[in-house]
């Protein structure tokens, strides 16, 4: 797995802890398996982005943020940013970004495409 994607199954693990899910609990709520979401965290598996998507409502932010988060992780400070009614869009949080993590996050958002279509022809196939 990717450096991001092996960020990004630590920042589920954190998020899943900190909000107190079991796998199985978290699994269920988005329609996936306990041993699902234990893969992810051990970085056996990576989210769609529909998964990644669901995963973020149930931890009150975004798909974007965990992105970054993860992005950031080697960083010692990540910006919170509550994204409320009347909060940035964003547009107005990617300005925020320096090109190389625009650069980033839209080639693991791209990444992320591209898996569900193969993913989605070996379904079919």
């Amino acid at each position: 797995m990717s450096k991001l994607g092996d960020e990004i199954a630590k920042v589920l693990f954190r998020k899943r802890r900190g909000f107190r899910f079991t796998q199985a609990d978290l699994g269920t709520r988005i329609g996936v398996s306990g041993s699902y979401i234990s893969s992810i965290e051990a970085g056996r598996s990576s989210p769609r982005i529909s998964e990644l998507e669901d995963l973020a409502t149930h931890f009150r932010t975004t798909a974007f943020e965990m992105i970054q988060e993860a992005y950031l992780a080697g960083e010692q400070y990540i910006p919170a940013v509550k994204l409320e009614t009347g909060g940035p869009s964003l547009d107005e949080l990617a300005a925020e970004l320096t090109p190389d993590q625009r650069a980033f996050a839209r080639e693991f958002l791209l990444f992320l495409r591209e898996r569900e279509r193969v993913d989605a022809v070996e379904r079919e196939g």
